[in-house]
């Protein structure tokens, strides 16, 4: 019975020691931007060995990759009850304001410098930071086709121009948040007419819908 537990006991130690150097990861990350990130401050924060993170990761890119996919895996889901368009934005805003003030605004603008150069960074940080908001984007405008509020399905893309660049502003260029009175006024008087402006679609016979 011993053999069997020793071996299991080492695992769940493995899968610690790497969450602790994923964690650390994202920390130093946050304190010193992807450039300055070395090897060498990751072990020495995580209180591991160089060998322990290469024998996992080849090189910084890999570790960075490993440790935002780890963090998105926890990141909350926008919920599906919404019961207008307007209540859905609210709440999509709402996610994306709380996942903005969860991340180092410098961190994220030295990984959108870094992913320029490397095509690994660039594509976990858009699978981690800006797929699933895009998704998020294409639900809720096909919840609000669901409900009759709207019409075009191409919406979803300008729903996610629209509101990630307006967290891009607040968090990185701005710095000064996004509370929820800006919230609902970015939703009221921003989001909500663009998508009506842009609410266009064409039937079979080349007629314009939207245009009242």
């Amino acid at each position: 019975m011993g053999s069997n537990t020793a071996p299991r006991s080492s695992a769940r130690s493995r899968g610690g020691r790497a969450q602790t150097i994923l964690h650390t990861t994202l920390q130093a990350l946050g304190e010193l931007g992807y450039d300055q990130l070395t090897i060498d401050a990751v072990a020495a924060r995580a209180g591991s060995s160089k060998n322990t993170i290469y024998r996992r990761w080849p090189d910084k890119s890999a570790l960075v990759c490993a440790a935002l996919i780890a963090a998105s895996e926890s990141q909350p889901h926008l919920p599906a009850d919404a019961t207008s368009l307007r209540q859905d934005l609210l709440g999509l805003i709402a996610l994306m304001a709380k996942l903005g003030t969860t991340e180092d605004a410098g961190a994220f603008a030295s990984l959108l410098a870094a992913a320029r150069r490397d095509p690994a960074i660039a594509a976990a940080v858009r699978v981690t930071a800006l797929e699933p908001r895009r998704g998020d984007c294409r639900d809720v405008i096909q919840r609000a086709i669901g409900r009759g509020e709207i019409r075009d399905p191409r919406l979803g893309t300008i729903l996610f121009e629209t509101a990630i660049g307006q967290i891009m502003v607040r968090f990185l260029l701005h710095a000064n948040g996004f509370d929820e009175p800006s919230q609902v006024d970015f939703v009221d008087n921003t989001l909500i007419p663009v998508l009506k402006a842009h609410d266009t679609t064409t039937d079979t016979e080349g007629t314009r819908h939207g245009d009242t």
